[in-house]
This record gives structure tokens, C-alpha cells and sequence, in this order.
């Protein structure tokens, strides 16, 4: 019986998350099902492949499939499961074929994004099918040859892999800033999407740091989110598009890979939240791990000011940390964003102490209530 919405969301306020496949799964199994097809196997309305992790398996149901002219195709819909994803819903699917060169060729075809740029561990021109979904890829073809008795030196194979929304998709996403052009990546380093993953999030951070330094940039912007990054875009105009990076929450994360990868500088922009959270010390800030502190912000107040009882259970009694930075600027006390802006820069320092970075701070009208630089 299909889940109702309220089911799910019952299940997922209970941390009842569900994983989902990545495309690099979705991909193989759709490999797998079309080298069926061509070899004209008997069908089933659901393939199984072997996942990277250790007896672990995904067996999904295929979406369609046909053969004709020496190729066949079959093709999946990719579920992301509980974690929000673009390619979730998306058709993702595999034309095989026999080609003329001995062996097993792995193509991008349509919706499937082709590398511009270095920094990506693939050649520029080479589709972004990342290397443990074309290793899956390989071994759905050579899982079917093997229960033939084919040997894979004695016959030519071709795998296209397309994805039918691909260049639709990958326009609500940052593919096109890596040097990802006209579709979306076939990637996965596990085979499973896990809901709400650090890891695919510090995937993608590793990705972007790689590619600015790779096309010789020596600066990241890390910002918090999309109007963070808006903002700081009009301050920084002379830093290049390539230089931004959607951090999120994972601060301490990026300024450490930053510095393995010779990164000169770093600047962090955000608002007084997250900024806070850092400041006192949490290098990952995402609100189901760290809380808003307004006693540690109250305490900056009083460190560097007297306030009476009154005005000191007014700020503590804020709500959040919009409503607290409302009521600090309206008393003038900026120097409350200063000393944030030191104490984070501070903590940079002892994380990554290489990078020589910078703090920027943005009210949430975009003017900016601090900058501090060297």
C-alpha cells in the first residue's frame, strides 16, 4: 500500500528516513537490463546489480525498455528516497550496443553533462560518469556476458547512458560553475542515496574546491546558502563565478580540504546565525546538530558594555538571532557583529592555519554588518 503524505511525514519526524539510489545505480541497472535485452535473455519486470558496499545489492523495477537494429535500451526512474535531490523522478537510462572496437565502451549520451574544465578526476570531453558508476556500469555488462560464457576480449559493446530531462535538471543545480555543461552527472560513490548525507555534501564541496584550484584560482568564497552567495557576489565582483562555494553548514569541513588543496584564501559569508554558531566554536552548524546560543551572544554584549538586568532579559528573551540583531542594532551595539567576525576568524585560524581568511557578514537586507580582513 503507497504511503499517504502525513504517513511519511510522521516517519520522517521520527528519523525514520528511507535511502534512495543514486544515479550511477539507476544507470547500471538500466545497463544491465538493456545488455539483457540485446543478448535476448528472458525479462524481468525488476534487475538486480551488486552495490559498492560490501553484500549489498539494488534490484529496481525498470520503467521501459525496447530493442531494435543491433542496440536496445532500457531505463529506470531514479528514487532519491527521503533526500531531497533534482534527479529524483528522473529517467535514467542505457543504450547498448555492438560497436567495432574489442571490449566495453562507456558513452554519455543525452542529459548526461560533458567535462569543460580540470579538477573533476575525469578528462575534459569525457561525460561526468564519475569512476566507481562506470566501474558499476562495466560489471552490469560483464554480469550478462559471464552468464553466456562470453569473454569480454572476444566482442565489442557500447553503453550509452541518457537521461531524458538531463540539461533541464542540471540548470537547478551548480554543475555549469564546475565546468559541467549540458546535462547532469552520473555519480555515487556507495550506489545509496543516504537521506540528508554529509557525504554527498562534502562531495560536492571537494568538487567545486577542486575545480577553482585546478583553473588556478587561489580563493573561496564559502557561503551559507543561495542569498548569502547573492550578496556576496555584489561585494566580490572581481572574484571569478568559479570562486563560490555553497558550503552550508559544513565550514569546518571545507576550510581543511581547502587547505590540503594549497588554497591561499578563504572568506566566509553568511548572516549572524551560523556565524554565531562557529564563533562559539561548532565547525558544523546545521540546526538539528549545534543551537542558536543567545546567552553566548548576550555575553558579548556584556563583555564589551554594561547593560542593566532589564535590557539584559530582553536579549535573552529573544527568539532567534534575527530578532537578537534587530534589537542589538537598534541600541547601535555593532560591536557585537565585530566581535563575532573576530572570534570566527579566530577559529578559521585554528582549523586551517595556511589560509589567511576573512569574515563577512550580511544583514538580511543584503548591507553587510561587518567585514574583517586582514
Amino acid at each position: 500500500m503507497e504511503e499517504t503524505r502525513e504517513e511519511k511525514s510522521q516517519r520522517i519526524k521520527k528519523g525514520e528516513l528511507r535511502e534512495g539510489w543514486t544515479t550511477g545505480t539507476c544507470a547500471a541497472v538500466s545497463t544491465k537490463a538493456a545488455t539483457m535485452v540485446l543478448f535476448g535473455l528472458q525479462f524481468p519486470d525488476k534487475v538486480e546489480i551488486e552495490l559498492p558496499i560490501k553484500d549489498r545489492k539494488a534490484q529496481l523495477k525498470i520503467h521501459r525498455f525496447q530493442k531494435s537494429n543491433g542496440e536496445a535500451f532500457a531505463t529506470t526512474i531514479k528514487d532519491a528516497g527521503d533526500d531531497p535531490d533534482v534527479t529524483h523522478g528522473a529517467e535514467i537510462g542505457s543504450i547498448v550496443r555492438f560497436g567495432k572496437d574489442r571490449g566495453i565502451k562507456i558513452l554519455g549520451g543525452e542529459g548526461v553533462g560533458r567535462v569543460t574544465k580540470s579538477g573533476l578526476g575525469l578528462e575534459i570531453g569525457e561525460p561526468d560518469i564519475t569512476p566507481i558508476p562506470r566501474k558499476m556500469i562495466r560489471n552490469s555488462v560483464l554480469s550478462v556476458l559471464n552468464a553466456l560464457n562470453i569473454d569480454e576480449n572476444d566482442i565489442s559493446i557500447e553503453v550509452e547512458i541518457f537521461v531524458p530531462e538531463g540539461a533541464q535538471r542540471a540548470k537547478k543545480t551548480m554543475l555549469e560553475r564546475l565546468g559541467v555543461v549540458g546535462g547532469i552527472g552520473i555519480l555515487g560513490t556507495l550506489g545509496i542515496v543516504v537521506p540528508y548525507s554529509t557525504g554527498a555534501w562534502k562531495a560536492s564541496i571537494a568538487r567545486q574546491v577542486s575545480v577553482a584550484k585546478e583553473s588556478g584560482v587561489d580563493i573561496i568564497v564559502g557561503t551559507t546558502g543561495r542569498q548569502s552567495e547573492e550578496f556576496a557576489r555584489k561585494f566580490f565582483p572581481e572574484i571569478p563565478d568559479i570562486a563560490f562555494v555553497d558550503i552550508g553548514d559544513f565550514i569546518g569541513f571545507t576550510l581543511r580540504y581547502a587547505e590540503t588543496k594549497g588554497i591561499k584564501k578563504f572568506i566566509y559569508a553568511g548572516f549572524p546565525a551560523k556565524i554565531s554558531k562557529f564563533a562559539k566554536g561548532e565547525e558544523f552548524t546545521h540546526a538539528k546538530k549545534s543551537s542558536i546560543d543567545i546567552g553566548f551572544l548576550v555575553e558579548i554584549v556584556k563583555s564589551s558594555t554594561s547593560i542593566d538586568t532589564a535590557l539584559e532579559n530582553e536579549l535573552l528573551n529573544s527568539n532567534t538571532v534575527r530578532e537578537f540583531t534587530e534589537k542589538v542594532k537598534g541600541l547601535g551595539f555593532f560591536f557585537v557583529f565585530e566581535k563575532l567576525a573576530y572570534l570566527a576568524q579566530k577559529r578559521c585560524k585554528e582549523i586551517a592555519s595556511k589560509i589567511d581568511s576573512e569574515i563577512i557578514m550580511f544583514d538580511f537586507d543584503g548591507s553587510v554588518l561587518c567585514y574583517k580582513h586582514s
